[in-house]
Formats: structure tokens, C-alpha cells, sequence
């Protein structure tokens, strides 16, 4: 099984029992707790794991958006943003759930980076006079970001279609940024 199967499968238990074990990890993974503990010494090792990748997907997904291109139109930089944040929802909803990897700091680093990309196109979408100016930037992306957050529990739950989120979250949000 591959690195990012097993975290997949992780992140599936740890959401559904955030006090699984390695143990708990590896059979859901139809691996031995060896061959999980070769590439994870700890719990916490794997929660690391966890975090980074996820980032790392954060970051694929904004760069694959393409919200920096010169000239490109604010509002469908934000719409493809959003579609390529959606499907990344069990990874971010288990960070923002995760307690203890405070302490690790490259993980508290790329956490404060990991919005610069929605900000600097806010940021572009105020100056164009597509966004609202008579709020701050940080709380345009706190808005994206519960937003987001509030479509992935919706999934999580079964109340909204994977399919239908961007649509939905998109529309709440700039009903109330857009101008």
C-alpha cells in the first residue's frame, strides 16, 4: 500500500475515532502494525505526516487554481479555488480538529503560509472593486475559510452532495464579500 493510501486511510479513522491507535491505523489499512511503525515510529510521527500532506495538497490545489495569473478574472480565480478545496475536505477538517502538533514548528509555519495564495487574490479582488473594501482582507479568508469548513462537515454528514458545495459556497460567500 502506498505512502498516501495508508494516509488517506488514516485520516479516515483518526476522523471518525480521534483516539485510534496505530493499531486501529494499520488493520483499517490491511497492513501490519510493523510495516505501519517502520514508516511511523509514533502517533505522532503520523499525525505530522498527516498535517504535512495535507498541506502539501493545499498547496497543489492552489497552484493548480492558478489564482496568481496577471489579468485573470478575480472571481473565477476564487470559484477554482474553491472547486479545488472542496475535495480536500476530510484532510484540512482533521487538521483544524487535530489537537497537539503545536509544538512542531514547520507544521505552525505552513499553517500561517497556507493562506497567503486566498489572500493575495482577495487582496487583488479589493483592488479590482470585485470584493468588498469595507472589511479587512483576514476577514474575507476567515469567512472562505468557515465556509469551507462548514460544506466539508455538510459532506462529512451527508446534508450536501460534494458535487453541489462550490456552487453553494461560492454564492454564500459573495453575497456577503461580493459587491
Amino acid at each position: 500500500m502506498s505512502v498516501h493510501s495508508i494516509l488517506d486511510v488514516a485520516t479516515e479513522v483518526l476522523l471518525a475515532d480521534p483516539s485510534a491507535s496505530l493499531g486501529d491505523v494499520a488493520k483499517a489499512a490491511g497492513v501490519s502494525r510493523t510495516t505501519l511503525h517502520k514508516r511511523y515510529a509514533t502517533r505522532h510521527d503520523l499525525l505530522v505526516a498527516l498535517a504535512h500532506d495535507a498541506y502539501d495538497r493545499v498547496d497543489k490545489a492552489m497552484t493548480d487554481a492558478q489564482l496568481d495569473v496577471p489579468g485573470s478574472d478575480v472571481v473565477e480565480a476564487l470559484e477554482r479555488a474553491i472547486a479545488a478545496l472542496i475535495p480536500l475536505g476530510p484532510r484540512i477538517e482533521f487538521m483544524y480538529r487535530q489537537i497537539g502538533l503545536d509544538d512542531v514548528p514547520d507544521l505552525v509555519t505552513r499553517y500561517e503560509q497556507s493562506g497567503e495564495p486566498l489572500l493575495r487574490l482577495i487582496r487583488r479582488g479589493q483592488e479590482a472593486g470585485k470584493l468588498r473594501t469595507d472589511v479587512p482582507d483576514w476577514w474575507i479568508l476567515s469567512t472562505l475559510d468557515a465556509a469551507f469548513y462548514t460544506a466539508w462537515e455538510a459532506i462529512s454528514s451527508g446534508k450536501l452532495a460534494p458535487l453541489d458545495a462550490p456552487k453553494l459556497v461560492m454564492k454564500t460567500v459573495m453575497q456577503g464579500i461580493g459587491t
